[in-house]
């Protein structure tokens, strides 16, 4: 089989914040030097995908990225949103509410604004952390009936328990995707939410029709529960080392640890014979 497009989540999987191997370096930069197109597929705001895309060779071959799980695919090149879907200003405000009934603390970001982010308090941990990670500035919302924008996906965090909770509810109420993000410790829990019909799967499809690509054609590597429909829906479906045990499961191969270099141990494996 003669694959033509690799699709790429970062975190975990390629990068480690805006670190990235040599050896992943290379091996993409050779993938677009010999015509196979590389899409970077991840949950990331496009300002915080900008300096791996430059790293990666991405912004210089002129390939489009999904940023946002599948929420927006962007133009580097043309400095243009190409397909974006977001949450309305209703389903903004009612996910503001049911954050405070569950007691749990919520980042939202700004459509309108791209340095902006919502938060319902700005004494959490994951808070300042995504502060300090997305440098984006943060506005505090004490009502949320006084929002006038939409947002492009939600972070939310707090006890587990409440956390649950409150995802059992969005889910039966909205056909949101809702993603584990990370664990904290054994009583926290932080969760993704993105709006219906945002997931990296959708966002890969659509750039593979443009190419004329079939998914048989594609190759997809990540690591978390946000990766799952696109490995699924990939030619072949790669888990690097250090993904979740469901994710492994699912996939068609395994690759090694991220830090270890997996996606260019991958690259080597099903391209450089």
């Amino acid at each position: 089989m003669e694959y033509k497009l690799i699709a790429l989540d970062l975190d975990g999987t390629t990068a480690s914040r805006n670190r990235i191997s040599k050896q992943n370096i290379t091996a993409i930069k050779w993938a677009l030097a010999n015509n196979i197109k590389v899409i970077i597929a991840t949950g990331r705001s496009i300002g915080a995908i900008r300096k791996v895309a430059k790293k990666l060779g991405i912004i210089e071959y002129n390939m489009p990225v999904i940023s946002f799980n599948g929420g927006v695919i962007y133009d580097f090149t043309k400095e243009k949103i190409i397909q974006q879907n977001v949450f309305t200003n209703e389903e903004l405000i009612t996910i503001f509410n049911m954050a405070k009934e569950y007691q749990i603390q919520l980042w939202a970001y700004s459509v309108a604004n791209d340095r902006l982010a919502y938060v319902n308090t700005n004494h959490s941990f994951m808070v300042k952390w995504m502060s300090m990670y997305t440098k984006r500035k943060r506005r505090l919302v004490k009502d949320p009936y006084d929002l006038r924008d939409e947002a492009y996906k939600f972070v939310v965090s707090g006890k587990k328990e409440n956390v649950l909770k409150f995802k059992a509810k969005i889910l039966v109420k909205y056909e949101f995707n809702v993603f584990d993000w990370s664990y904290l410790t054994k009583k926290s829990l932080n969760l993704e939410i993105s709006p219906k019909g945002s997931d990296k799967k959708d966002a890969l499809e659509y750039l593979a029709k443009i190419y004329n690509i079939q998914p048989s054609e594609v190759i997809a590597i990540g690591d978390g529960s946000n990766d799952y429909e696109m490995l699924k829906w990939a030619g072949v479906g790669i888990a690097v080392g250090n993904a979740k045990e469901h994710i492994k499961n699912i996939s068609d191969d395994t690759t090694a640890h991220y830090r270890r270099s997996g996606v260019a141990k991958a690259i080597k494996k099903y391209f450089k014979k």
